[in-house]
């Protein structure tokens, strides 16, 4: 046991985001190199992490109870550091949870990944992962150069900083799963256009704006279908203005699919209407797909998305835009599939969580060293 390298990777939380399917990513890969250990509050993603059969111990959310969570934090810390000697600690998108573990560990390294800040809170959020970064991070991830740019921006020490793409595994698709998804949600990639996009159903994900610029194009084409999955706070409220736009029966809520990547390959192409995004990790999986992409010129999306070569890029909240694109796209069958290539090389270029990985692992072995 204690030959390998103690890696400890601690979450703030275990829901269905991006956050945790990059956490997943880095320990599926590294769990044959590394003991691992993960501290995390508990949530609906926690039997995916511990299939890996890594030492957990939970830790209540600070948001819930900043005391309780602390001190379980600290437990954590304490009882991973009995199991075996930590010898590098991975902090994923909570820069508050570095003060305790720089108190008791002044010179361990300790990696910090900015995921991106959502809310109307962002701003002080990135001021404050700046600062505590700063102070108690020996190195800092940023997911995309928009994350870079604005961190330094914010006075982040571009010495701590080094720039990976959130990447993805190329998919394996069982055909069995697509059928199965084709007779739930009653699609037919044979006689259905259907235009797709996975996020969560919250303001950042801008889903209002796509119903409203759906429901331009959806007119007197009975056979063309909107897919969403995710789950959210705006469910209810989506699904009714779904009813108001009269779109309804074109429109398919999915909720949250554990098998995405098989519902992704019934789209004919994917949207992405952010108002905040960084990297984004379904955008990704739909260039491993073979998918183009309508996005938003918000964050890491315009270097995920090459205007007028893999997709387009159109300004947030604009439907007029997005309608406008969408048409184009519906119009012009052979422009989608140029779009969708040229996209699955770029995925290959920079988006494959081999690429992800062999850097995170690089930045590992250098600390460790």
């Amino acid at each position: 046991m204690g030959s390998r390298k103690h890696l400890v990777c601690i979450l703030p939380y275990l829901e269905q985001g991006g956050t945790e399917k990059q956490a997943l990513s880095l320990i599926e890969e590294f769990q044959d190199r590394y003991q691992i250990s993960l501290l995390a509050p508990t949530g609906k993603t926690l039997p995916l992490f511990l299939a890996k059969q890594l030492n957990y111990n939970e830790f209540t959310s600070w948001d819930r109870n900043f005391f309780s969570g602390l001190r379980e934090l600290v437990a954590g810390i304490k009882a991973s550091q009995q199991r075996q000697l930590i010898d590098l600690i991975h902090v994923h998108g909570a820069h508050e949870l570095m003060i305790p573990l720089r108190l008791f560990f002044p010179k361990l390294p300790i990696v910090f990944t900015v995921h991106g800040y959502h809310g109307a809170s962002a701003k002080i959020s990135y001021r404050l992962a700046c600062i505590f970064a700063n102070l108690f991070a020996t190195r800092v991830i940023c997911v995309c150069q928009t994350e870079y740019d604005i961190l330094v921006k914010l006075g982040m020490n571009p010495a701590k900083l080094e720039m990976i793409y959130n990447g993805v595994a190329t998919p394996t698709i069982d055909r069995s799963i697509v059928d199965s998804l084709s007779k739930k949600f009653d699609l037919d990639a044979n006689t259905q256009t259907i235009i797709g996009t996975a996020a969560r159903l919250s303001e950042a994900k801008g889903l209002t704006y796509l119903l409203q610029a759906f429901a331009r194009v959806a007119k007197d084409k009975p056979n063309l279908r909107l897919v969403i999955a995710g789950v959210g706070e705006l469910e209810q409220q989506l699904k009714q203005q779904s009813e108001d736009l009269g779109i309804a029966n074109q429109t398919i809520f999915a909720g949250y699919v554990s098998n995405l990547p098989e519902l992704m390959s019934l789209f004919n192409f994917f949207v992405l209407p952010s108002l905040q995004e960084a990297c984004s990790l379904a955008c990704a999986e739909a260039m491993a797909q073979q998918k183009a992409v309508i996005g938003t010129s918000i964050g890491g999306i315009v270097e995920q998305v090459a205007d007028g070569e893999t997709g387009f890029i159109i300004p947030p909240q604009d439907v007029d835009s997005l309608a406008e694109k969408l048409q184009y796209l519906l119009d012009r069958p052979e422009l989608v599939d140029e779009f969708a290539k040229n996209g699955r090389k770029r995925y290959e270029d920079n988006f494959t969580v081999d690429r992800m990985l062999i850097k995170t692992e690089n930045l590992y072995s250098k600390l460790l060293a």
